[in-house]
This record gives C-alpha cells, sequence and structure tokens, in this order.
C-alpha cells in the first residue's frame, strides 16, 4: 500500500473480473485464460467457499517440437536404412518416442517425430535404435513446456472475502472454486 502520494497502491495494472462467462475461470488452462501472476480479490465468501487455482509458474509437460544435430562429427551414426517408426532410447526420463528417418549413405539424413512420447525434456539427447541395423546416431531434443492441467490446481480452503489473495496465480480453475465476484490485478 502506498504511503507517500507518488506511490500507487501494489495493485496498478491489468484489473478485470473473471468468471466462467468471459472465460477466466475454466478446468482448462489456455491462453485465454492465462492471468499472468495476478492477485485475485474475493469479493463473495460465505464462510465455506474454496479458490482453487494454478499459482505462477506452473508449467505442464514438455511437447518436443524437433530434433536437432548434437553438432559433433559422426552424430548421424552408420548403418542405417530409411525406415518410419523406429524406437529410440535416452538417458533422460522419457520414454516411447519414434522417429521417422532418411537415410544418406547409411547416415540419417533427416529425422522427424513420428510419435512424441511423453517425459522429454528440452535439451536430452536421443539414440536412434534401429533394429538389425543403425549404429549411434544421436540428436538432441528441442521441446517446449506445455499447459499445467487442472491436477496441478491447489485447492486453497475458505479464503478471506474483501482481500486481495497473496498468491500470484495463471489460472482460476471452474472446479472446486465456490468464491465469488473474483476480480484480477497486477
Amino acid at each position: 500500500m502506498g504511503q507517500y502520494g507518488n506511490q500507487p497502491d501494489f495493485i496498478t495494472t491489468d484489473i478485470k473480473s473473471i468468471d466462467a462467462l468471459n472465460g477466466f475461470v475454466s478446468d482448462t488452462p489456455s491462453e485465454a485464460s492465462y492471468l499472468g501472476g495476478s492477485l485475485i480479490y474475493i469479493g463473495g465468501q460465505d464462510g465455506t467457499k474454496n479458490l482453487s487455482a494454478i499459482p505462477a509458474g506452473v508449467v505442464g509437460a514438455s511437447t518436443i517440437t524437433k530434433l536437432v544435430s548434437p553438432g559433433y562429427a559422426g552424430s548421424s551414426g552408420s548403418g542405417y536404412t530409411a525406415a518410419n517408426g523406429v524406437a529410440t532410447t535416452t538417458t533422460g526420463a522419457g520414454i516411447n518416442l519414434t522417429v521417422d528417418i532418411t537415410v544418406s549413405n547409411g547416415a540419417v539424413a533427416t529425422i522427424e517425430i513420428n510419435v512424441a512420447g511423453t517425459g522429454y525434456k528440452n535439451g536430452d539427447l536421443i539414440t536412434v535404435n534401429q533394429v538389425g541395423s543403425g549404429v549411434d546416431a544421436v540428436f538432441r531434443v528441442v521441446a517446449a513446456p506445455g499447459l499445467p492441467t487442472i491436477l496441478d490446481a491447489i485447492a486453497f480452503a475458505l479464503p478471506p472475502q474483501g482481500a486481495w489473495f497473496p498468491v500470484p496465480v495463471d489460472y482460476v480453475m471452474a472446479t472446486g472454486t465456490t468464491v465469488t465476484l473474483l476480480v484480477a490485478g497486477k
């Protein structure tokens, strides 16, 4: 709160009413429901209502966008034949990534994602494991963070009415949110 005439209160910009009708309260986080670390003012609370929200900065599982060469000689491997749905391994936590490869002189010339798998992180290294041929083709995963899901939400029990809830949030969930007259601000 401002103490001097030239100091604003802590909520100064991007103030908006939020509810399910305008899309800001939803069980499916999206760009349209993103609140960008806003604080939430709770106007309706009868002592029994809760707020379900995803705190600022929580991201969902990564999505592989492409595979690139790690940049060293020989990373394209040798002894490969062109194929689709080729299995891979990684030293990371990812599983079930398969790829489609084209080959030039036994080395992997191009690589495309066939099935993206799960659990891969940006920078993980994968090895193309073609059964019966192919040795040592290594590629780096380029992944983008995904959106969180309702499973990432936290239920805050009985937040006070008539105050700014002090936890910055990116999303307010419809399921579990029973407080009303919500306003988001930064």
